[in-house]
């Protein structure tokens, strides 16, 4: 029923309809004007012309008439071309204005029709006047059904009474008048409905368009604005004066812990969580512009005072209820000096202040400071220029002695990053490797250094020199990035490097994320032939589960089991059950960070197979390492 009053023209139109409609009848107002100004010009030329130059005698009532009637169209027709104009360039023309207009001239147009008509039928010729003034209003221009009906049969019904003064109508006219009623009435209401298709389209593509503009704006899970949102708006905002920013901060949230409340309750209660405290720092920050940046990570943009406390007011929400997993809520702030600093960068600042404090226990607010300004830039030096470091080759390999404990013998080296800037200067591994792994960069160093080494080794061999073994560190992502093993296959037959030249290093905390990638490369190295060191044995908390898993060769004991071994008794008996553990299961052992006599002594004691550390070298660039080979301090 709704669909048939619709399709009558019955129902009220919508803003969308209103428009779609205003500007098809000013296209087509247009369209129509110019044709009418056009005829009526010529019309009016032609009565001048036989006024002037004609035979044929015209009387003054007869010029007067038509000369009105056509001016009065033309005069219609530029009121219509004007106002149709106006609406097209998007101009404030009143819409009570232009169907005053638009009616008018439709009126006129037939009132010009009917009366030439008529007098054309008076003078016993076609009525065509008639015929052309009814398709160009109701063919033309659009009209609902109920109005076309008795526009268009008020017309007929005029000028068949005007023609029946002149001489009573016959049956054929009737008919052939009848007959041209419904063929411009079915004209007109398939032009209404032709229209009404296209403004259903165009309205149901607003719709969309509406949909996916507020979807753009909006996080999908909290509901809250998204990172595109926040950073819009924040932009005229950071235009205000210095003394106005300076009342405002940028915040970074970072919930504490959530990894393992997704662990403990699963992705459902996580996000449901996540829904959580959306509401909450919406609630408690009211005014304030707020957004998701990403995963379990929200930002705000407010007024300074009384942060600290309705921080706390939002972790109180959030751990109202009672969880297994203990949660917190780390927090970095940064108040921009001008307006010369972007959102994007603004918040940045605030999660590097937030990143700050991530492992500082009690510690749940921080404020960006100067030093982390330089250490921030510093970071972003680093990710911009990486690709740059490794083709201009800032990027240097030096090599740590590994010695047996048996003979003090040189029995192989470490491949260490340093990056040589030729503007910080040497930046330290500490400043660069974590930067690339949280950017996920980190696979363009590995490369790099895998690179060097191959290379380092084959002009020694080609050079007549000896070159120790070297152990390669890979990163856990460089196994989700790239294909370490087809790489280091690569590498090795392009430098024709024997695979006994080089080890793999792979850090046991890269072992506890249960990657089926990573362990299927990991076979694949090992069928390879390639030996296989497991690093860093101890920094984590699953290292037996890692000798049960996985097979390597070697085991590297991590240096902090050095850190105060002259003063901590329970050094001692936990390396020797380390190293007794490795032996049997089949394993080589080297315990990293030696730097005294009496830890050598007693790692050399204990069965430790091989040692690395100051007490036998610092890191060196591949010269220095060759030079003490030759002057016979390593001997080999």
């Amino acid at each position: 029923m709704l669909n048939i009053k619709k399709y009558l023209g019955f129902e009220k139109y919508s803003l969308t309809e209103k428009k779609y409609y205003e500007r098809s009848n000013a296209i087509s107002g247009i369209f129509l004007s110019v044709v009418v100004i056009a005829l009526e010009l010529w019309m009016i030329l032609k009565v001048l012309q036989d006024v002037l130059f004609g035979s044929h005698e015209r009387t003054a009532e007869w010029i007067i008439n038509h000369l009105s009637s056509y001016i009065i169209l033309l005069v219609a027709g530029i009121a219509m071309l004007i106002c149709s104009l106006l609406i097209l360039q998007g101009k404030r023309v009143p819409v009570a204005v232009g169907r005053i207009i638009r009616f008018g001239f439709s009126l006129i147009c037939l009132a010009f029709g009917i009366y030439i008509g008529y007098l054309d039928y008076a003078k016993g010729s076609q009525a065509f006047a008639f015929a052309t003034m009814i398709v160009f209003v109701f063919g033309i221009l659009v009209w609902r059904p109920l109005a076309a009906l008795l526009l268009l049969t008020a017309a007929f019904v005029v000028f068949l009474y005007y023609c029946n003064t002149v001489t009573e109508v016959n049956d054929g006219f009737k008919i052939n008048s009848f007959t041209l009623w419904i063929a411009i009435l079915m004209t007109s209401i398939n032009v209404y409905l032709q229209k009404m298709m296209g403004v259903q389209k165009d309205e149901s593509l607003e719709h969309v368009n509406a949909y996916l503009k507020e979807k753009s704006m909006r996080d999908d899970l909290t509901g809250i604005p998204n990172m595109h949102y926040f950073r819009n708006k924040a932009i005229p905002f950071l235009m205000k004066p210095p003394e106005e920013l300076a009342k405002h901060v940028f915040l970074f949230l970072d919930i504490e812990n959530f990894k393992s409340y997704n662990e403990r309750y699963g992705f459902p209660m996580g996000n449901e969580f996540l829904k959580k405290v959306a509401e909450a720092i919406r609630t408690v920050f009211e005014f304030a512009l707020i957004a998701r940046f990403s995963d379990d990570h929200f930002v705000i943009l407010t007024e300074r005072y009384d942060i600290e406390k309705r921080l706390n007011k939002v972790r109180e929400i959030m751990c109202r209820d009672e969880y297994e997993v203990q949660l917190g809520l780390k927090v970095g702030a940064y108040t921009p000096a001008s307006g010369d600093v972007p959102p994007s960068i603004a918040c940045d600042h605030a999660r590097f202040a937030c990143n700050s404090i991530k492992k500082k226990y009690g510690q749940n607010y921080c404020e960006y400071t100067e030093e982390m300004d330089k250490a921030f830039y510093r970071k972003q030096y680093v990710i911009n220029n990486v690709d740059k470091a490794v083709k201009e080759g800032w990027i240097k390999v030096f090599y740590q002695p590994v010695v047996f404990t048996e003979d003090r013998k040189l029995c192989g080296v470490e491949a260490l990053a340093r990056w040589d800037d030729p503007d910080y200067g040497l930046i330290p591994p500490s400043d660069f490797v974590p930067v690339l792994e949280e950017y996920r960069q980190i696979h363009k160093l590995d490369l790099c250094i895998l690179k060097t080494v191959c290379s380092d080794i084959s002009k020694a061999q080609r050079s007549g020199e000896y070159f120790v073994p070297v152990s390669i560190n890979f990163s856990r992502l460089d196994f989700e990035l790239i294909d370490v093993v087809a790489a280091v296959e690569d590498c090795l037959q392009e430098y024709n490097i024997s695979k006994s030249q080089i080890h793999v290093e792979i850090t046991e905390s890269a072992l506890n994320e249960n990657d089926v990638q990573l362990v299927n490369a990991i076979d694949s190295l090992r069928r390879e032939g390639y030996a296989l060191w497991l690093d860093d044995f101890g920094s984590g908390y699953s290292g037996l589960n890692v000798l049960k898993d996985f097979h390597f060769d070697m085991m590297k004991i991590d240096m902090q089991f050095l850190r105060n071994f002259s003063d901590n008794d329970k050094i001692r008996p936990i390396l020797k059950s380390i190293v007794n553990l490795a032996k049997d299961i089949g394993m080589h052992t080297l315990t990293e960070g030696v730097e005294t006599e009496d830890a050598f002594e007693y790692l050399r004691s204990i069965g430790c197979e091989r040692v690395q550390g100051y007490l036998f070298g610092k890191p060196m660039p591949k010269e220095a390492l060759l030079e003490n080979i030759n002057k016979g301090i390593y001997t080999v």
